[in-house]
């Protein structure tokens, strides 16, 4: 490996690949032409800086993958005075035969990639736009805790073969006091059972608590106007209106429509070989409960736009149900966009 050049090399680019883990990070430093250190570090910020400290000096460039650690590294890189690229793993090139993967490879592929100026990158919002945006978050993880809970309590009375009329989505007042009146003729697996009922009134009130957060969040300046544009959407509430504010934000940083759809995975995937070209099932990258909540709100929207359902059969008739309700979310994702754009509300019976 040739040695780091103070006088020749410092004036130029230094690209830096990070390959992340628990406990230790694995690090290549190289220039466009020459790897000047490749090394394992303790995993942290410290031991990160001190590395970076020995090219004081040179205009540094920094890549490390999306994902477990999120963004706090990006942050303190920038403030440190260094370019960082945080990209996205599905999205990395691929070396088909190469069938050894270690974490040296890993972070010098990085590095690499990141000196040829081919690797994508992810947006990276704000510290202040990530603490709304785990708001509409945890609600969501605590709904699906309770999902899990509801789960193993009908798991439960399957297996004791007890007969309750079953329900769907959240239960009804009724369906929990017939739970909390059910008796076992065994003190062990009735106290055993009240756990699973206690834990189920311990999330469902944990959730309401959440809710409220939202609703305060969403009275805030910075969301009130907004949110009330996209509530005149028939079908849209104000939990999916933030959902669509917080997961996305600033909706001018998709500089055309087709780019909003592929971030949320609305966009057909195609198959193309010489003069043929064939339209596949959507992309389904990127926001999976956003998406979720489009065509919940698709649904409702074709049941109050006659347009809107007009355009549904149709599509309908031609390519089935599924496809014509993601064709519905997909229009409505792009309709929100504009009205955010225009800061108009939804105009009922129009064309998209």
């Amino acid at each position: 490996m040739r040695r780091y050049k103070e006088t020749e090399e410092k004036r130029k680019f230094l690209f830096v690949g990070i390959d992340l883990h628990q406990i230790h990070w694995h690090v290549t430093v190289r220039t466009e032409d020459v790897e000047v250190f490749s090394g394992t570090i303790p995993g942290t910020w410290e031991a990160l800086r001190k590395l970076l400290d020995r090219y004081r000096g040179s205009r540094v460039q920094t890549v490390y993958e999306a994902g477990y650690f999120g963004f706090w590294l990006h942050d303190l890189l920038v403030e440190y005075g260094a370019e960082c690229v945080v990209t996205p793993p599905s999205l990395l090139p691929i070396e088909y035969g190469n069938k050894v993967k270690t974490d040296r490879r890993d972070s010098r592929k990085l590095a690499q990639f990141l000196a040829k100026g081919i690797l994508k990158r992810v947006w990276v919002p704000s510290a202040e736009e990530r603490f709304h945006r785990q708001v509409i978050r945890r609600r969501r993880q605590l709904i699906g805790d309770r999902v899990r809970t509801q789960n193993r309590i009908k798991a439960e009375l399957r297996f004791y073969g007890i007969q309750i009329p079953n329900t769907t989505g959240k239960w009804s007042k009724v369906y929990l006091e017939n739970l909390h009146r059910l008796q076992f003729n065994n003190h062990w697996m009735q106290e055993s059972f009240q756990r699973l009922l206690e834990e189920y009134d311990f999330l469902s009130a944990l959730i309401k608590k959440q809710t409220a957060v939202l609703h305060e969040l969403a009275e805030t300046p910075l969301y009130k106007g907004r949110t009330k544009i996209l509530r005149t959407v028939p079908g849209i509430g104000l939990i999916a209106a933030m959902e669509l504010l917080l997961e996305l934000q600033d909706v001018e940083r998709f500089r055309r429509a087709d780019q909003l759809a592929a971030y949320v995975g609305l966009t057909p995937s195609q198959y193309s070989s010489a003069d043929k070209v064939r339209m596949g099932r959507i992309t389904a990258i990127g926001k999976n409960q956003l998406r979720g909540t489009l065509v919940e709100v698709a649904w409702r929207l074709i049941g109050k736009d006659r347009v809107m359902r007009r355009k549904y059969e149709r599509i309908k008739a031609r390519s089935g149900s599924k496809r014509a309700i993601i064709a519905i979310a997909r229009i409505t994702l792009l309709r929100t966009r504009r009205m955010l754009l225009d800061n108009r509300p939804y105009v009922m019976g129009r064309a998209a």
